[in-house]
Protein backbone atom coordinates (compact mmCIF):
# COMPACT_ATOMS: atom_id res chain seq x y z
CA UNK A 1 0.00 0.00 0.00
CA UNK A 2 1.84 3.45 -0.74
CA UNK A 3 1.53 6.38 1.29
CA UNK A 4 -0.18 9.16 0.62
CA UNK A 5 1.73 12.55 -0.32
CA UNK A 6 1.58 14.52 2.73
CA UNK A 7 -0.58 17.70 1.77
CA UNK A 8 1.24 21.12 3.30
CA UNK A 9 -1.59 22.63 5.42
CA UNK A 10 -2.62 26.29 4.20
CA UNK A 11 -2.21 28.06 7.40
CA UNK A 12 1.79 26.15 7.30
CA UNK A 13 1.84 27.90 3.72
CA UNK A 14 1.16 31.19 4.65
CA UNK A 15 3.45 31.03 8.01
CA UNK A 16 5.82 30.10 5.48
CA UNK A 17 5.50 32.57 2.76
CA UNK A 18 5.59 35.48 6.01
CA UNK A 19 8.69 34.27 7.20
CA UNK A 20 10.34 34.53 3.98
CA UNK A 21 12.71 38.00 4.08
CA UNK A 22 11.28 38.80 0.37
CA UNK A 23 8.00 40.68 -0.53
CA UNK A 24 5.60 38.05 -2.20
CA UNK A 25 2.55 39.38 -3.95
CA UNK A 26 -0.22 37.72 -5.86
CA UNK A 27 -2.54 39.12 -8.25
CA UNK A 28 -5.66 37.22 -10.14
CA UNK A 29 -6.33 38.06 -13.90
CA UNK A 30 -7.48 41.63 -13.26
CA UNK A 31 -4.34 42.70 -11.40
CA UNK A 32 -6.44 42.23 -7.57
CA UNK A 33 -3.96 41.48 -5.09
CA UNK A 34 -5.31 38.81 -3.31
CA UNK A 35 -2.35 37.65 -1.38
CA UNK A 36 1.07 39.90 0.42
CA UNK A 37 3.27 38.84 2.92
CA UNK A 38 4.59 40.54 6.09
CA UNK A 39 7.69 41.32 4.07
CA UNK A 40 5.69 43.30 1.19
CA UNK A 41 3.84 45.41 3.77
CA UNK A 42 7.34 46.23 5.42
CA UNK A 43 9.03 46.98 2.35
CA UNK A 44 6.67 49.13 0.78
CA UNK A 45 5.54 50.66 4.33
CA UNK A 46 1.95 49.91 3.21
CA UNK A 47 -0.99 48.28 5.79
CA UNK A 48 -2.24 44.93 4.35
CA UNK A 49 -5.87 46.31 5.08
CA UNK A 50 -5.10 49.00 2.62
CA UNK A 51 -3.97 47.20 -0.64
CA UNK A 52 -5.61 44.10 -0.10
CA UNK A 53 -8.25 43.58 -3.13
CA UNK A 54 -7.48 46.42 -4.37
CA UNK A 55 -6.36 46.98 -8.31
CA UNK A 56 -2.45 47.33 -9.17
CA UNK A 57 -3.31 48.70 -12.22
CA UNK A 58 -4.91 51.40 -9.78
CA UNK A 59 -2.53 51.53 -6.91
CA UNK A 60 0.43 51.46 -9.33
CA UNK A 61 -0.39 52.09 -12.89
CA UNK A 62 3.09 51.48 -14.46
CA UNK A 63 3.62 48.20 -12.26
CA UNK A 64 5.50 45.49 -14.06
CA UNK A 65 3.62 42.97 -12.65
CA UNK A 66 0.45 44.16 -15.23
CA UNK A 67 3.02 43.95 -18.38
CA UNK A 68 3.55 40.11 -17.27
CA UNK A 69 -0.48 39.73 -17.40
CA UNK A 70 -1.03 40.82 -20.66
CA UNK A 71 2.32 39.47 -22.33
CA UNK A 72 2.13 36.23 -20.60
CA UNK A 73 5.88 35.97 -20.17
CA UNK A 74 8.00 35.82 -17.18
CA UNK A 75 10.56 38.46 -15.78
CA UNK A 76 14.01 37.86 -14.06
CA UNK A 77 15.58 39.95 -11.49
CA UNK A 78 14.45 43.35 -13.39
CA UNK A 79 15.16 46.52 -11.19
CA UNK A 80 12.27 48.29 -11.10
CA UNK A 81 11.30 51.80 -9.04
CA UNK A 82 8.09 51.67 -6.87
CA UNK A 83 7.41 55.84 -7.53
CA UNK A 84 4.26 56.03 -5.08
CA UNK A 85 6.49 54.15 -2.19
CA UNK A 86 9.91 55.94 -3.38
CA UNK A 87 11.33 52.67 -3.30
CA UNK A 88 14.10 50.54 -5.56
CA UNK A 89 13.31 46.66 -5.64
CA UNK A 90 14.66 43.67 -7.57
CA UNK A 91 11.54 41.28 -8.97
CA UNK A 92 11.20 38.12 -10.44
CA UNK A 93 7.50 37.85 -11.75
CA UNK A 94 5.80 34.61 -13.07
CA UNK A 95 2.37 34.55 -14.48
CA UNK A 96 -0.04 31.78 -13.42
CA UNK A 97 -1.73 29.50 -16.06
CA UNK A 98 -4.51 27.58 -15.86
CA UNK A 99 -5.26 25.28 -18.90
CA UNK A 100 -3.15 28.10 -20.88
CA UNK A 101 -4.91 30.46 -19.91
CA UNK A 102 -3.22 33.25 -17.28
CA UNK A 103 -5.47 33.81 -14.26
CA UNK A 104 -3.01 35.91 -12.59
CA UNK A 105 0.78 36.08 -11.45
CA UNK A 106 2.92 35.65 -8.61
CA UNK A 107 5.61 38.79 -8.10
CA UNK A 108 8.50 37.79 -5.81
CA UNK A 109 10.89 41.03 -5.29
CA UNK A 110 13.66 42.38 -2.71
CA UNK A 111 14.20 45.79 -1.44
CA UNK A 112 17.94 47.42 -2.67
CA UNK A 113 16.76 50.86 -1.90
CA UNK A 114 19.55 51.07 0.59
CA UNK A 115 22.02 49.56 -2.46
CA UNK A 116 20.94 52.14 -4.72
CA UNK A 117 21.12 55.02 -2.75
CA UNK A 118 24.37 54.25 -1.36
CA UNK A 119 25.59 54.05 -5.52
CA UNK A 120 24.06 57.43 -5.78
CA UNK A 121 25.70 58.90 -2.69
CA UNK A 122 29.06 57.43 -3.99
CA UNK A 123 28.47 59.13 -7.71
CA UNK A 124 27.67 62.11 -5.65
CA UNK A 125 30.58 62.14 -3.45
CA UNK A 126 32.85 61.72 -6.54
CA UNK A 127 31.29 64.73 -7.74
CA UNK A 128 32.15 66.86 -5.16
CA UNK A 129 35.05 65.79 -4.75
CA UNK A 130 36.36 66.52 -8.68
CA UNK A 131 34.69 69.97 -7.88
CA UNK A 132 36.47 70.97 -4.86
CA UNK A 133 40.50 69.43 -5.92
CA UNK A 134 39.68 70.43 -9.46
CA UNK A 135 43.01 71.06 -11.04
CA UNK A 136 43.32 75.15 -11.59
CA UNK A 137 42.58 76.53 -15.41
CA UNK A 138 46.81 76.07 -15.52
CA UNK A 139 45.87 72.45 -15.04
CA UNK A 140 48.68 71.82 -12.37
CA UNK A 141 47.31 73.86 -9.74
CA UNK A 142 44.91 72.33 -6.94
CA UNK A 143 42.68 74.02 -4.14
CA UNK A 144 44.19 73.88 -0.98
CA UNK A 145 42.33 71.55 1.70
CA UNK A 146 41.26 74.63 3.12
CA UNK A 147 38.85 75.05 0.48
CA UNK A 148 37.35 71.66 0.75
CA UNK A 149 33.83 72.81 1.95
CA UNK A 150 33.67 74.77 -1.34
CA UNK A 151 31.18 73.23 -3.77
CA UNK A 152 32.42 74.62 -7.57
CA UNK A 153 34.40 73.68 -10.42
CA UNK A 154 33.39 76.35 -13.19
CA UNK A 155 36.39 78.40 -14.22
CA UNK A 156 35.09 82.04 -13.40
CA UNK A 157 34.33 80.75 -9.79
CA UNK A 158 37.68 78.85 -9.66
CA UNK A 159 39.70 82.34 -10.69
CA UNK A 160 37.77 83.38 -7.79
CA UNK A 161 39.09 80.83 -5.32
CA UNK A 162 42.42 81.04 -6.57
CA UNK A 163 42.47 84.51 -5.79
CA UNK A 164 41.44 84.28 -2.53
CA UNK A 165 44.25 81.71 -1.80
CA UNK A 166 46.60 83.92 -3.69
CA UNK A 167 45.47 87.36 -0.81
CA UNK A 168 44.57 85.50 2.24
CA UNK A 169 48.23 85.10 3.97
CA UNK A 170 48.64 88.99 3.43
CA UNK A 171 47.02 91.56 5.20
CA UNK A 172 45.76 93.29 2.24
CA UNK A 173 42.20 95.29 1.94
CA UNK A 174 39.50 92.90 -0.24
CA UNK A 175 36.38 94.23 -1.41
CA UNK A 176 34.59 91.05 -2.70
CA UNK A 177 31.58 91.83 -5.14
CA UNK A 178 29.11 89.89 -6.37
CA UNK A 179 25.19 89.62 -6.53
CA UNK A 180 22.77 88.69 -3.35
CA UNK A 181 23.35 85.34 -2.80
CA UNK A 182 26.29 84.59 -4.98
CA UNK A 183 28.19 83.21 -2.08
CA UNK A 184 30.35 85.98 -1.12
CA UNK A 185 30.51 85.45 2.22
CA UNK A 186 31.71 81.59 1.49
CA UNK A 187 34.86 83.04 -0.01
CA UNK A 188 35.15 85.65 2.50
CA UNK A 189 35.41 81.89 4.59
CA UNK A 190 38.15 80.72 2.50
CA UNK A 191 40.37 83.82 3.27
CA UNK A 192 40.24 83.10 6.65
CA UNK A 193 40.32 80.17 7.12
CA UNK A 194 43.97 80.49 5.00
CA UNK A 195 44.55 84.22 7.01
CA UNK A 196 47.50 84.40 9.41
CA UNK A 197 45.30 85.99 11.31
CA UNK A 198 42.62 83.56 11.45
CA UNK A 199 43.15 82.64 14.95
CA UNK A 200 42.94 85.77 16.28
CA UNK A 201 39.80 87.76 16.20
CA UNK A 202 37.33 88.02 13.88
CA UNK A 203 34.31 90.77 14.09
CA UNK A 204 31.66 90.55 11.50
CA UNK A 205 28.89 93.27 10.78
CA UNK A 206 26.08 94.17 8.57
CA UNK A 207 26.74 97.63 7.36
CA UNK A 208 22.64 97.60 6.01
CA UNK A 209 21.55 96.43 9.34
CA UNK A 210 22.95 99.31 11.72
CA UNK A 211 20.85 102.78 12.35
CA UNK A 212 22.66 105.62 10.64
CA UNK A 213 22.68 107.07 14.80
CA UNK A 214 24.37 104.22 15.69
CA UNK A 215 27.11 102.97 13.34
CA UNK A 216 30.33 105.29 14.85
CA UNK A 217 29.43 103.90 17.65
CA UNK A 218 29.70 100.25 16.68
CA UNK A 219 32.32 100.31 14.69
CA UNK A 220 34.79 102.43 17.35
CA UNK A 221 32.81 102.68 20.56
CA UNK A 222 32.40 105.51 22.98
CA UNK A 223 33.66 106.40 26.32
CA UNK A 224 31.90 106.96 29.93
CA UNK A 225 29.22 109.57 29.62
CA UNK A 226 29.82 110.54 25.91
CA UNK A 227 26.12 110.80 25.60
CA UNK A 228 23.03 110.15 27.70
CA UNK A 229 22.06 106.63 27.65
CA UNK A 230 26.10 105.95 27.71
CA UNK A 231 27.38 102.56 29.47
CA UNK A 232 28.94 103.83 32.58
CA UNK A 233 32.29 102.37 31.80
CA UNK A 234 31.78 103.23 27.92
CA UNK A 235 31.72 100.91 25.17
CA UNK A 236 34.32 98.80 22.42
CA UNK A 237 33.90 99.45 19.14
CA UNK A 238 33.79 96.19 16.67
CA UNK A 239 37.55 97.81 15.52
CA UNK A 240 38.76 97.63 18.84
CA UNK A 241 37.20 94.22 19.32
CA UNK A 242 38.86 92.76 15.97
CA UNK A 243 42.46 94.41 16.98
CA UNK A 244 44.87 91.89 16.18
CA UNK A 245 42.47 90.07 13.75
CA UNK A 246 40.09 90.65 10.87
CA UNK A 247 36.91 92.10 10.77
CA UNK A 248 34.45 91.92 7.70
CA UNK A 249 32.77 94.86 6.65
CA UNK A 250 29.22 93.41 4.48
CA UNK A 251 27.08 95.51 2.31
CA UNK A 252 29.76 97.96 2.28
CA UNK A 253 28.09 99.98 0.11
CA UNK A 254 25.17 100.71 2.68
CA UNK A 255 27.27 102.65 4.85
CA UNK A 256 26.66 106.64 4.92
CA UNK A 257 28.53 108.94 3.78
CA UNK A 258 29.75 110.40 7.02
CA UNK A 259 31.16 107.24 7.92
CA UNK A 260 32.87 106.23 5.06
CA UNK A 261 34.86 109.59 6.16
CA UNK A 262 35.74 107.90 9.16
CA UNK A 263 36.64 104.42 8.06
CA UNK A 264 38.87 105.80 5.13
CA UNK A 265 40.82 107.67 8.10
CA UNK A 266 40.90 103.88 9.58
CA UNK A 267 42.14 102.48 7.27
CA UNK A 268 44.64 104.66 6.25
CA UNK A 269 46.52 105.52 9.82
CA UNK A 270 45.11 102.61 11.40
CA UNK A 271 44.00 104.86 13.91
CA UNK A 272 40.25 104.72 15.54
CA UNK A 273 38.81 107.67 17.66
CA UNK A 274 36.11 106.74 20.18
CA UNK A 275 33.18 108.85 20.71
CA UNK A 276 33.78 111.22 23.34
CA UNK A 277 37.08 110.88 23.30
CA UNK A 278 40.01 113.26 21.94
CA UNK A 279 42.64 111.02 21.59
CA UNK A 280 43.38 108.48 18.83
CA UNK A 281 43.92 104.52 19.42
CA UNK A 282 46.02 102.36 17.33
CA UNK A 283 44.79 99.09 15.75
CA UNK A 284 45.83 96.21 14.38
CA UNK A 285 42.93 95.51 11.66
CA UNK A 286 42.52 93.72 8.36
CA UNK A 287 39.80 95.09 6.67
CA UNK A 288 37.46 92.67 4.18
CA UNK A 289 34.73 94.01 2.73
CA UNK A 290 31.64 92.81 0.23
CA UNK A 291 28.82 94.65 -1.54
CA UNK A 292 26.13 93.71 -4.11
CA UNK A 293 26.29 97.48 -5.25
CA UNK A 294 27.72 98.89 -7.85
CA UNK A 295 30.01 100.73 -5.88
CA UNK A 296 31.80 102.33 -9.32
CA UNK A 297 28.56 103.50 -10.23
CA UNK A 298 27.37 105.25 -6.73
CA UNK A 299 30.98 107.08 -6.96
CA UNK A 300 29.58 108.70 -10.12
CA UNK A 301 26.44 109.42 -8.33
CA UNK A 302 27.75 111.01 -5.49
CA UNK A 303 26.34 108.27 -3.07
CA UNK A 304 30.20 106.74 -2.01
CA UNK A 305 33.39 108.19 -1.53
CA UNK A 306 36.00 108.21 -4.48
CA UNK A 307 39.18 107.82 -1.96
CA UNK A 308 37.36 104.97 -0.19
CA UNK A 309 36.47 103.06 -3.10
CA UNK A 310 39.74 103.10 -3.85
CA UNK A 311 41.19 102.20 -0.58
CA UNK A 312 39.36 99.58 -0.37
CA UNK A 313 39.59 98.14 -3.91
CA UNK A 314 43.45 97.74 -3.68
CA UNK A 315 42.42 93.69 -3.89
CA UNK A 316 39.08 92.96 -5.81
CA UNK A 317 37.50 89.54 -5.91
CA UNK A 318 34.27 89.28 -8.49
CA UNK A 319 31.97 86.67 -7.77
CA UNK A 320 29.89 85.20 -10.53
CA UNK A 321 26.55 85.16 -10.63
CA UNK A 322 24.74 81.27 -10.36
CA UNK A 323 23.59 81.45 -13.99
CA UNK A 324 27.28 81.95 -15.19
CA UNK A 325 28.91 78.87 -13.45
CA UNK A 326 27.51 76.43 -15.80
CA UNK A 327 27.25 73.00 -14.20
CA UNK A 328 27.80 74.20 -10.67
CA UNK A 329 24.63 74.69 -10.65
CA UNK A 330 23.55 70.59 -10.54
CA UNK A 331 26.60 70.39 -7.74
CA UNK A 332 25.39 72.17 -5.80
CA UNK A 333 21.90 71.05 -5.85
CA UNK A 334 23.78 67.92 -4.81
CA UNK A 335 25.32 69.15 -2.25
CA UNK A 336 22.62 70.53 -0.50
CA UNK A 337 20.42 67.70 -1.28
CA UNK A 338 22.73 65.60 0.70
CA UNK A 339 21.96 68.45 3.42
CA UNK A 340 18.77 68.26 4.03
CA UNK A 341 18.19 64.56 3.48
CA UNK A 342 20.62 64.48 6.11
CA UNK A 343 18.43 66.83 7.87
CA UNK A 344 15.31 65.76 7.29
CA UNK A 345 16.14 62.02 7.32
CA UNK A 346 15.05 61.66 4.13
CA UNK A 347 16.33 60.79 0.70
CA UNK A 348 15.68 61.85 -2.87
CA UNK A 349 17.33 62.00 -6.54
CA UNK A 350 16.64 64.71 -8.73
CA UNK A 351 14.70 63.52 -11.92
CA UNK A 352 16.18 64.92 -15.32
CA UNK A 353 13.09 67.59 -15.88
CA UNK A 354 14.30 69.22 -12.77
CA UNK A 355 18.36 69.04 -14.02
CA UNK A 356 17.17 70.60 -16.99
CA UNK A 357 15.47 73.10 -16.07
CA UNK A 358 17.98 74.03 -13.07
CA UNK A 359 20.56 74.36 -16.05
CA UNK A 360 18.58 76.63 -17.93
CA UNK A 361 16.72 78.87 -15.04
CA UNK A 362 18.79 82.16 -14.46
CA UNK A 363 18.66 81.92 -10.48
CA UNK A 364 17.98 85.71 -10.06
CA UNK A 365 18.64 84.69 -5.81
CA UNK A 366 21.52 82.50 -7.07
CA UNK A 367 23.15 80.09 -4.62
CA UNK A 368 20.88 81.24 -1.40
CA UNK A 369 17.32 80.83 -4.05
CA UNK A 370 18.90 77.71 -5.19
CA UNK A 371 19.53 76.55 -1.30
CA UNK A 372 15.92 77.84 -0.52
CA UNK A 373 14.40 75.75 -3.18
CA UNK A 374 16.51 72.58 -2.31
CA UNK A 375 15.09 72.54 1.14
CA UNK A 376 11.71 72.91 -0.01
CA UNK A 377 11.97 70.35 -2.47
CA UNK A 378 13.46 67.97 -0.09
CA UNK A 379 10.26 68.80 2.65
CA UNK A 380 7.57 68.48 -0.23
CA UNK A 381 9.05 65.57 -1.82
CA UNK A 382 9.66 62.99 0.75
CA UNK A 383 11.93 60.11 -0.08
CA UNK A 384 12.01 59.44 -3.79
CA UNK A 385 12.58 61.70 -6.90
CA UNK A 386 12.31 65.53 -6.73
CA UNK A 387 9.74 66.10 -9.81
CA UNK A 388 8.85 70.02 -10.96
CA UNK A 389 6.13 69.77 -9.05
CA UNK A 390 7.86 69.69 -5.41
CA UNK A 391 9.58 72.93 -6.40
CA UNK A 392 8.51 76.08 -5.05
CA UNK A 393 5.43 77.20 -6.44
CA UNK A 394 7.39 80.32 -7.70
CA UNK A 395 9.26 78.33 -9.68
CA UNK A 396 6.53 75.97 -11.60
CA UNK A 397 5.59 77.12 -14.95
CA UNK A 398 8.13 79.44 -16.09
CA UNK A 399 10.90 79.74 -19.10
CA UNK A 400 13.90 79.76 -18.88
CA UNK A 401 14.49 83.34 -18.14
CA UNK A 402 12.31 83.06 -15.46
CA UNK A 403 9.27 84.60 -16.54
CA UNK A 404 6.06 83.11 -16.31
CA UNK A 405 4.67 81.12 -19.25
CA UNK A 406 1.16 81.60 -21.60
CA UNK A 407 0.47 77.90 -19.65
CA UNK A 408 1.71 78.82 -16.56
CA UNK A 409 -1.04 81.79 -16.61
CA UNK A 410 -3.79 79.79 -17.85
CA UNK A 411 -3.24 77.20 -15.33
CA UNK A 412 -3.03 80.07 -12.55
CA UNK A 413 -6.27 81.56 -13.75
CA UNK A 414 -8.02 78.23 -14.29
CA UNK A 415 -7.89 77.16 -17.55
CA UNK A 416 -8.18 72.87 -18.12
CA UNK A 417 -4.76 72.77 -20.54
CA UNK A 418 -1.26 73.40 -19.61
CA UNK A 419 1.34 70.88 -18.26
CA UNK A 420 0.46 72.55 -14.52
CA UNK A 421 -3.04 72.12 -15.30
CA UNK A 422 -2.85 68.27 -16.51
CA UNK A 423 -0.50 67.27 -13.15
CA UNK A 424 -3.04 69.34 -10.89
CA UNK A 425 -5.75 67.41 -12.54
CA UNK A 426 -3.93 63.99 -12.17
CA UNK A 427 -2.90 64.96 -8.72
CA UNK A 428 -6.89 66.54 -7.61
CA UNK A 429 -8.04 62.75 -9.16
CA UNK A 430 -5.94 60.76 -7.30
CA UNK A 431 -6.00 61.96 -3.86
CA UNK A 432 -10.24 62.34 -4.38
CA UNK A 433 -9.61 58.10 -5.08
CA UNK A 434 -7.48 58.02 -2.08
CA UNK A 435 -9.86 59.66 -0.30
CA UNK A 436 -12.66 57.40 -1.34
CA UNK A 437 -11.23 54.71 -0.61
CA UNK A 438 -10.41 55.67 3.26
CA UNK A 439 -14.12 56.54 3.83
CA UNK A 440 -13.05 60.51 3.86
CA UNK A 441 -10.55 59.67 6.66
CA UNK A 442 -8.23 62.47 5.88
CA UNK A 443 -5.29 61.00 8.64
CA UNK A 444 -5.42 57.77 6.74
CA UNK A 445 -5.64 59.29 3.31
CA UNK A 446 -2.17 61.13 4.24
CA UNK A 447 -0.65 58.32 5.51
CA UNK A 448 -1.76 56.32 1.97
CA UNK A 449 -0.61 59.70 -0.10
CA UNK A 450 2.53 60.00 1.99
CA UNK A 451 2.26 63.86 2.46
CA UNK A 452 2.45 66.17 5.37
CA UNK A 453 -0.75 67.09 7.23
CA UNK A 454 0.33 70.77 6.01
CA UNK A 455 0.80 69.90 2.49
CA UNK A 456 -2.48 68.04 2.71
CA UNK A 457 -4.41 70.90 3.52
CA UNK A 458 -2.77 73.01 1.37
CA UNK A 459 -3.84 70.81 -1.69
CA UNK A 460 -7.18 70.38 -0.49
CA UNK A 461 -8.07 74.33 -0.42
CA UNK A 462 -6.04 74.46 -4.06
CA UNK A 463 -8.54 71.82 -5.53
CA UNK A 464 -11.65 72.67 -3.79
CA UNK A 465 -12.08 69.12 -1.92
CA UNK A 466 -13.88 70.97 0.47
CA UNK A 467 -16.61 71.35 -2.20
CA UNK A 468 -16.41 67.96 -3.94
CA UNK A 469 -20.11 66.28 -2.45
CA UNK A 470 -18.82 62.32 -3.12
CA UNK A 471 -16.30 63.04 -0.18
CA UNK A 472 -18.39 64.50 2.21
Amino acid sequence: MTAARPVLPPAMMLAAMDAVSDGIVIVDKDSRIIYINDAYTRILRVERQKVLHKQISVIEPGAVILDALRDKQPRSRLPVEVKTRGKQILVNITPIFDGGEVIGAVSVFEDITELSLSHQELERAQRLSRSIFKAAADGCHTLPPEFAHIVGDSAKFLRCLRLAELVAPTDATVLVEGESGAGKEVVVDGILRLSGKRRRPFVNINCSAIPESLMESELFGYTAGSFTGAAKGGKAGKFELADGGTIFLDEIGEMPLFMQAKLLRALQSGEIQKIGSDTMQKVDVRVIAATNRNLKQMVRDGKFREDLYFRLNTFTIVIPPLRERGEDVLLLAEHFLGKFSKKYGKTGRLSSAVQRFFLSYAWPGNVRQLESCMEYAVIVCGDGEIRMEHLPEELQGLSDNGERTDAAEASAAGAPHGLKADIQAMERDYILRVLKETGGNKTKAMEVLGISRRTFYKKWKLYGLDKEPSIK
